[in-house]
């Protein structure tokens, strides 16, 4: 799926969507590394400190919704999945809601998102079996308040929560854990849809 396949799906639902290099960006791209977190791609700030990760759906959520593995047994393959990848496998909630702080999870446990059925476990559930896993928790902090989405398909790179928010797909992880790219990025664009999110996107590639 090229950048501008991107963009004329998403002018399909209504969208506003261009294609920006990474030098167009104030805000520079970072590397990633093990230590950062496979973490949602929610833009508020974090009370962890390790966020040069790449940014999903839910973090390891993205995972397991994506191949619609509703059982915890899934959840806690899909920890050792990301660890095994490099990367250091997250859930969130944050201050208010506690663990269903998280809006994709929120859609996803209430059968909100299309076609796909209600994982089995809570959302407190959820994050035990991840913590008992090996994976981590982290709590965000205040509302949002996101501009845009960031559809970012350089590998190896991601964008760190500013006080701009932004929401940031990082579309590259799509072929590190084989999933279906066009399916992934309309569940995104559904996701922000549906917490009534901007529909503005820049989709970033390399330059």
């Amino acid at each position: 799926m090229s950048p501008q396949d991107i963009v004329e799906a998403l002018e399909g639902r209504g969208w506003k969507a261009k294609v920006l290099k990474q030098s167009d960006l104030a805000q520079p791209s970072v590397k990633v590394d093990d230590a950062g977190l496979f973490k949602c791609v929610d833009g508020r700030k974090s009370d962890h400190s390790a966020m040069n990760g790449p940014k999903t759906l839910g973090g390891v959520y993205a995972l397991v919704a994506a191949r619609k593995q509703r059982d915890l047994g899934s959840l806690k393959e899909a920890v050792d999945e990301v660890k095994k990848a490099g990367f250091a496998p997250s859930v969130h909630g944050d201050e208010g809601s506690h663990e269903m702080g998280c809006g994709f999870f929120k859609l996803w446990s209430t059968g909100q998102l299309d076609d796909l059925d209600p994982p089995e476990y809570s959302a407190k559930e959820g994050r035990e079996a991840v913590q008992d896993a090996g994976g981590a928790y982290e709590t965000l902090e205040g509302k949002h308040s996101e501009s845009c989405v960031l559809i970012n398909l350089v590998e190896g790179t991601t964008y760190e929560p500013q006080n701009d928010q932004s929401f940031v797909v990082d579309a590259w992880i799509t072929s590190t854990f084989d999933l279906d790219v066009p399916a992934y990025l309309t569940r995104a664009a559904e996701t922000v849809e549906k917490l009534d999110g901007p529909k503005v996107a820049k989709i970033i590639v390399a330059g």
